[in-house]
């Protein structure tokens, strides 16, 4: 069981992750509107996860995971984000979050990353690293991953090997490396490393996260 401060500015959606999160087994200690209210609550607190809804494209969300670990430096941090217009890779790096959802996430999926964080992993909503991988501009057709690309670089970025990929998929492990060729190729990317950079970001390290597992 973790303990959790939750912060959502609307009032019902806000009713309903405290419901889901209670039925996982989970206790939430405190829960909040504006995201700028949150650092008291986890100062006052010191849950092990805080959970943020907010728009991406809010102010407050520069530089606020960074302000709440000051508050407690083993804090996982969890953000439900509400994009606004298609997301950018740099907008969810800048976010530096443990575990990242798409607004509207399924109860399952939020219990998965709830669960993924409180054991030091890191965790990405499967149809955020769809929107950063799909290509931004596609002056041909070629340029575009196909829907078996999309479904292996999704599972590489979450840390699979070839090997599982291949057993989950029902393919052969070289059927797999071919499409992760292909990935390669069109999202101009030099491998693995840099696929899940662009998911995940570059600075697990700093807080000594290694890259294991979910990711």
């Amino acid at each position: 069981m973790s303990t959790l401060v939750v912060a959502d500015p609307r009032g019902v959606y806000l009713a309903g992750l405290e419901w889901v999160l209670r039925k996982a087994g989970h206790d939430v200690v405190a829960q909040c509107r504006r995201p700028a209210d949150v650092l008291p609550y986890v100062a006052r607190h010191r849950p092990d996860i805080v959970i943020v809804g907010l728009d991406i494209a809010d102010p407050q969300a520069i530089g606020l995971s960074s302000r709440l670990r000051a508050c407690n430096d083993s804090l996982g941090v969890i953000f439900i984000v509400q994009p606004n217009g298609r997301l950018d890779i740099k907008e969810i790096q800048a976010l530096d979050g443990d575990g990242l959802l798409l607004d509207g996430i399924s109860h399952r999926y939020l219990a998965e990353c709830v669960n993924a964080v409180a054991a030091g992993k890191k965790w990405i909503d499967n149809k955020i690293v769809q929107q950063l991988l799909m290509p931004r501009s596609q002056p041909q057709p070629k340029s575009r991953l196909t829907g078996r690309e999309t479904e292996i670089a999704d599972l590489v970025s979450r840390g699979l090997r070839n090997k599982t990929i291949a057993q989950r998929l029902h393919l052969s492990e070289g059927t797999v490396k071919m499409h992760l060729h292909h990935v390669y190729e069109k999202l101009h990317l030099g491998g693995r490393a840099e696929l899940a950079w662009v998911a995940h970001g570059e600075d697990d390290e700093r807080r000594g996260i290694g890259r294991s597992g979910l990711l």
